[in-house]
């Protein structure tokens, strides 16, 4: 088969495309592990401070507290890169769609062989499929850090205040991170 050097650039972007989204996956998978280890890291420093003693958060000294923060913090960071990475498998996917597309207009009778989509328009930005249950576990997990960390950073006559603004502050830029990140995939063609 004698390939027109437009055949054989898409051939050869298919099989580079291909190889990317593959590798996101694996950064996702590394991302989640790393926020399995961030969490467990208080509970770890948590374990030696109580290590001659009961086993205590409630009476923690503040600075344990300050770590649960920045532990939920790294949280929310972790969290809005595995989107990231997830979001940009979705456009390596719908890029190799077009791909697909580009073949099966060149020839009908391959259409009734590609069982995978040919528009670019799949996947949806909105549906995360399996990685979302993972944001929503790291974000109710980065909740639950910073929300025990500012309970015991916050002076005792208005922790709940506290602790409801911080958890409110936490969502809030979570939201707009993930809305703002979810904007500048859906707008651009091109990587930004």
């Amino acid at each position: 088969m004698n390939e027109t050097p437009e055949v054989a650039f898409l051939i050869e972007e298919y099989k580079n495309i291909a190889a990317t989204h593959d590798k996101l996956r694996d950064v996702q998978i590394r991302l989640f592990n790393y926020f399995l280890l961030l969490s467990a890291f208080p509970f770890t420093v948590a374990g030696l401070v109580f290590r001659n003693s009961n086993f205590d958060l409630l009476s923690s000294p503040k600075w344990l507290h300050v770590v649960f923060v920045f532990a939920g913090l790294g949280n929310l960071l972790l969290t809005l890169a595995l989107i990231d990475a997830r979001l940009g498998q979705y456009r390596y996917a719908r890029t190799v769609n077009l791909i697909r597309k580009y073949f099966a207009d060149k020839n009908t009778e391959l259409s009734k062989y590609l069982f995978l989509p040919t528009s670019a328009d799949v996947p949806s930005w909105t549906s995360l499929g399996f990685i979302g249950y993972h944001v929503v576990f790291m974000v109710l997990v980065g909740v639950l850090f910073t929300g025990y960390g500012v309970q015991g950073i916050a002076p005792s006559s208005c922790v709940k205040l506290t602790v409801g603004v911080a958890v409110g502050i936490y969502l809030a830029l979570f939201l707009f991170l993930h809305l703002r990140t979810l904007g500048r995939y859906k707008k651009s063609k091109g990587i930004k």
